[in-house]
């Protein structure tokens, strides 16, 4: 068949198609089960890719609903760039019978920047395109970080270093620890955080050496908080562990030293980046000197009898 030929039978169908669909184009509601049509920025973790879908049009992939089976045209084609406008823009993924582009890291830009993504479609066979094509913004976050400190709640407490350590004479007794979280850029309604904070408790004799421990006690006085809606908690939030007590040596209470780390965070962001990305959930660790906050308990002393010459000694 002639190459005319062909391209006289594809102008026909194409207009077939503009006669029952161009006036009322359906696109679907969902692409892929869980890609809905982008009203907002992405915001997506540094380090991490994600998947951007675009729907095809309807009068020349009428067979299409988004449930992921490519029921486009074998004629339609996609290419995505990023950049001011499709025209300009630095090509991401050249003319492909493909409705969707998988970003990698290295196709964002670094934490706090933004990138604006282009797609246009055409319609190979009737050489038709679309000359600018839809865009979506993606705006890259830093990984979260956190901080932890005490907040000396009761008097009971003498402080030795502001948020970071101190001393009672005295067992049974708590404070509430201050966490603040930092990932900056993210909109107020996503600063959303998970954490895990971790303890041990070791005893000392009275010239400072180790007789118990270190424990891990984490399971008692720790507190881990998942990665989901129902548990994140905001950017600034207070945890209260129990009441901490002696450690024991031998039957005996000794000074004891409870120590608190804020061991990994997480975000709501960074939750659902992984997601984006395909890959499990991680929550990063903390090593920083403002994640530890220490607290002594000392033995207050027990003053003994006071020992005299009896009056009744024998001369």
């Amino acid at each position: 068949m002639k190459k005319s030929t062909l391209l006289k039978m594809a102008l026909t169908l194409v207009g077939a198609f503009m006669l029952t669909g161009a006036m009322a184009q359906t696109y679907p509601s969902t692409i892929n089960t869980n890609y809905v049509e982008a009203t907002e920025t992405t915001y997506q973790t540094t380090g991490l890719g994600l998947t951007l879908y675009v729907a095809p049009d309807p009068v020349y992939s009428p067979g299409y609903d988004g449930d992921g089976t490519p029921a486009y045209n074998a004629s339609s084609q996609w290419q995505w760039v990023y950049g001011a406008d499709f025209a300009t823009g630095t090509i991401v993924k050249a003319w492909a019978n493909d409705n969707f582009v998988a970003l990698d890291a290295a196709d964002l830009p670094a934490a706090g920047a933004t990138r604006t993504f282009w797609v246009a479609e055409r319609y190979a066979a009737a050489g038709c395109a679309d000359a600018t094509g839809q865009s979506h913004i993606v705006t890259v976050l830093p990984v979260p970080t956190a901080a932890m400190a005490g907040t000396n709640v009761s008097t009971l407490w003498t402080e030795i270093t502001a948020g970071a350590e101190y001393y009672r004479c005295a067992d049974g007794w708590t404070d509430n620890l201050s966490l603040t979280f930092t990932e900056t850029g993210v909109p107020a309604p996503y600063a959303k955080y998970a954490y895990t904070i971790t303890v041990t408790v070791t005893g000392y004799d009275a010239d400072g050496a180790v007789v118990v421990g270190p424990t891990d006690v984490t399971a008692t006085y720790g507190k881990s908080v998942a990665a989901t809606d129902a548990s994140f908690v905001d950017a600034t939030s207070t945890y209260t562990p129990l009441a901490m007590t002696f450690a024991t040596s031998g039957g005996n209470n000794v000074r004891t030293k409870y120590v608190y780390t804020l061991a990994t965070v997480a975000s709501r962001i960074s939750t659902l980046s992984h997601s984006r990305a395909g890959v499990a959930n991680a929550f990063y660790n903390e090593a920083g000197a403002n994640d530890v906050v220490t607290y002594w308990l000392n033995l207050p002393p027990v003053t003994g009898p006071i020992y005299h010459i009896p009056n009744n000694f024998a001369l």
